[in-house]
């Protein structure tokens, strides 16, 4: 008889758990008996944009406080800055390394730097008579990662000659092992190079900083061997690697490696305090939306436990960044839509021109929050046509609709487009010409065409990509990383939702236009239409999607959620708050219990073959 497994239960729990939930919703949406509620509850009020609620310093305080908690939390084991700093770029030269003695090497350990190629490895016992015995590869996935050389035959070996056959290949730091697995002590090694003004004591002169097995902790991993990389690159003032999207992701990866140096710490420190920052703008939003500490309080919560929020903003990619802009710009036109309609013209323009400004940035960051363009459209004209049926003066409301016109082209066409090709500069750096001249422009409007083009044409396969509906369904998470050590054990990271958030959430959005037009509530149909644009793009898109794409969905999710536990309380049906409550705990615990799939710890493999992989195409 084979063991009972938690895996086939869980799934279905949840979702009767869901299931009643949705009753609950519905139930305590229906008139109550004995009274008129029938009546009201019948009647469409007029569609409006319900007015912003306050913040105070209590707001501030306890933002504060989940901003710092989830520091806590994300930057705990983020990774290593105990790893090689110091280079040797190659070109024509190559250097012997007498071991001192013959010796029988087992294994030769490498810290690949930038670029792309490979090593010849040459064995002699009396550095006259030499042998090829091995390579040393250094592929576009190898950069920054521990790496072990192909070695043939590394028996009696005294001298060992390394030559990069590839010039321009920076080496960060070698590691040479004799068959009883002992590392050859640097200091009775001595090099000789071919070219003595091209010296250098890099190869070895880091070695404490050597892990015994590297993992993602020491190391790059999934698309950081892209974006950290050309964020060093941005650094150095180099020709970038990466570029089939913006550089502004990449600009802010490189703050944490212009910091902490070019370590997997450095290059995630932005990522993770970006996603501890976008927790505490979450709260603002929820709280300026509904007006409830709780709501605000449970609301961030839900979504600081969707799993992908920890996943992604510890991953030095871009698409934290796209998530943080997006957030902003929605808030700032939240602010906007949401003001009296008799408020003068010059105090309706900080949330337009910050929702200008952020818009600007995420498209600098990633061409997918340009998906928000129509949303932050259609509430600006929405807010135009609500001020002006409540403006009794056609001659004010024409006035004020000119100047409104005029300076939302600026915030929204020409600022970001001043942001977006600002974000250029370390291009026009790295060519060595001004930002303002027409190198860079012709720089700019090439790779605005390599972008199109490259995005356009991909035809590749990848085991882990998805479509759109199975992000909705969180049916086909993407693995960024695995390590079946140590035996028995595995560690893994993948990018995937907490079914009760993507699955629960689902419920909630299908709830907003109900509500956006049976209660006339505006925040519904914001949420609504957020969500709606953000993702219908990915009908239609052809090429290799993935998981993550779905990420700033999740945002809006959140809020569909938030939106329904503000409906309940307003409802005072049943045990509202312990419902609410139970909803975010069992996030929470959700959460816990998928934290080794989520972070990269070690645990049993029972763990995820038993408990935690509820679907087969769920790579757990």
């Amino acid at each position: 008889m084979q063991n009972f497994s938690f895996a086939l239960l869980l799934p279905v729990a949840l979702l009767l758990i869901i299931l009643g939930g949705v009753l609950y919703y519905l139930w305590a949406l229906t008139p109550r008996s004995g009274t008129t509620e029938w009546i009201h509850m019948s009647e469409r009020p007029a569609f409006r944009f319900i007015g912003r609620h306050r913040l105070d310093w209590l707001d501030v305080l306890i933002a504060a406080i989940i901003v710092f908690l989830w520091v806590m939390l994300s930057f705990w084991n983020l990774g290593s800055r105990e790893t090689p700093q110091t280079f040797h770029r190659f070109e024509q030269e190559y250097v012997v390394i007498d071991l001192g003695e013959p010796t029988n090497v087992d294994r030769v350990r490498y810290y690949s730097g930038l670029n792309t190629g490979h090593y010849a490895l040459y064995f002699s016992p009396d550095g006259v008579d030499w042998q090829r015995q091995g390579a040393m590869e250094q592929g576009f996935n190898d950069v920054f990662k521990w790496n072990e050389a192909q070695l043939l035959d590394g028996s009696g070996v005294q001298f060992m000659r390394l030559s990069a056959e590839t010039p321009g290949l920076y080496l960060g730091e070698l590691a040479i092992y004799n068959t009883a697995g002992l590392r050859l002590d640097p200091s009775r090694l001595s090099l000789s190079w071919s070219m003595v003004a091209r010296s250098s004591e890099a190869l070895f002169d880091e070695q404490d900083v050597i892990p015994d097995r590297a993992t993602f902790y020491h190391e790059a991993y999934f698309d950081e061997i892209y974006h950290a990389r050309t964020a060093y690159e941005h650094v150095l003032v180099m020709n970038p690697y990466e570029i089939s999207h913006p550089p502004l992701g990449k600009v802010i990866i490189s703050i944490g490696i212009h910091i902490f140096g070019m370590n997997p710490f450095g290059w995630r420190f932005m990522g993770a305090l970006s996603g501890a920052l976008i927790l505490g703008i979450l709260y603002f939003l929820l709280k300026n939306m509904f007006g409830k500490r709780f709501i605000a309080i449970c609301g961030t919560a839900v979504f600081a436990f969707s799993f992908m929020h920890f996943t992604q903003t510890r991953i030095a990619t871009i698409d934290t960044y796209s998530v943080l802009f997006v957030l902003l710009m929605f808030w700032f036109m939240y602010r906007y839509i949401s003001l009296d309609y008799d408020t003068p013209f010059l105090k309706t323009l900080p949330p337009l021109l910050f929702a200008g400004i952020f818009f600007g940035m995420g498209a600098a960051a990633k061409w997918t929050s340009l998906y928000m363009a129509p949303v932050l459209a259609l509430l600006w004209l929405m807010y135009q046509i609500f001020r002006a049926k409540a403006t009794k003066e056609r001659g004010v409301f024409g006035s004020y609709l000119l100047k409104t016109v005029l300076v939302s082209i600026a915030f929204f066409l020409v600022i970001p487009g001043i942001i977006y090709y600002l974000s250029y500069i370390p291009y026009a750096q790295a060519a060595g010409v001004s930002i303002f001249s027409r190198q860079a422009f012709d720089i700019v409007w090439n790779n605005q065409i390599f972008m199109f083009t490259y995005h356009a044409g991909i035809e590749a396969t990848h085991p882990f990509s998805s479509y759109w509906w199975q992000w909705v369904l969180n049916l086909r998470p993407i693995l960024y990383y695995l390590d079946n050590y140590p035996p028995g054990s595995r560690a893994l990271i993948a990018a995937f939702g907490n079914p009760l958030v993507y699955w629960g959430g689902l419920f909630a959005i299908i709830a907003m236009p109900f509500a956006a037009f049976r209660r006339g509530d505006g925040r519904a149909f914001a949420i609504f239409i957020a969500y709606l644009f953000l993702l219908a793009p990915w009908f239609f898109i052809t090429r290799l999607t993935f998981a993550y794409h779905y990420f700033t969905n999740t945002i809006f999710l959140a809020l569909a959620i938030a939106y329904v536990f503000d409906h309940l309380m307003e409802r005072r049906r049943g045990p509202y708050k312990a419902m609410i409550l139970a909803f975010t705990i069992l996030s929470f615990l959700l959460f816990a219990l998928f934290y080794p799939a989520l972070s990269g710890l070690p645990a049993p493999q029972w763990l995820f073959q038993n408990v935690l992989r509820w679907f087969s195409s769920w790579p757990l």
